[in-house]
């Protein structure tokens, strides 16, 4: 999944933390929840943004807005130099909830929110199917979705901070 670059903090896993609760806390109540000031809150957290670390969504739920139709698709590509250009393909289809490069019989990997099977078909057929390089496919139909992306592990953060804390302890 690529080198994690950026090493969290305990501030910043703390920072990060407050915001998957409530992506629209202002700064002002993360600065009186953490001691800081606000200015500190927000150049932390557009620290973070800039570095790719977090990312504010507003996500809905697909099966409450008419989108009954949730599909996982794994895709064989070949020949294999195409792989990126599928996926960069891919990409612009805005039914495309999730892709990545995977490991296996399939190269990609993508989730697909259609309005019904009707819908999901035309995708299919009218926007993967005709990709250069798309090979073969395998569809899951997710006949029910128990937990939407929840990232409730936790985070990790820089080595100096472990350090720091098992020092602490002893």
């Amino acid at each position: 999944m690529g080198k994690n670059l950026f090493q969290l903090s305990e501030g910043d896993k703390t920072l990060v933390n407050l915001f998957k609760k409530d992506g629209r806390i202002s700064f002002t109540d993360v600065a009186a929840k953490l001691g800081l000031s606000v200015s500190t809150v927000r150049n932390r957290y557009n620290k973070l943004v800039e570095e790719g670390v977090l990312h504010i969504l507003g996500w809905i739920d697909p099966t409450k807005t008419g989108f009954n139709a949730y599909n996982r698709v794994t895709i064989e590509i070949s020949p294999s130099h195409l792989i990126e250009r599928v996926a960069k393909e891919l990409i612009k289809i805005k039914e495309v909830s999730f892709l990545a490069l995977t490991s296996g019989p399939a190269d990609i990997e993508i989730n697909l929110i259609c309005k019904d099977n009707r819908h999901l078909l035309e995708v299919m057929q009218k926007r993967i199917f005709t990709i250069e390089g798309v090979k073969n496919t395998h569809s899951t139909v997710y006949y029910n979705v128990y937990k939407w992306a929840d990232h409730a592990v936790d985070l990790p953060f820089a080595e100096t901070d472990t350090a720091k804390t098992n020092s602490e302890k002893n």
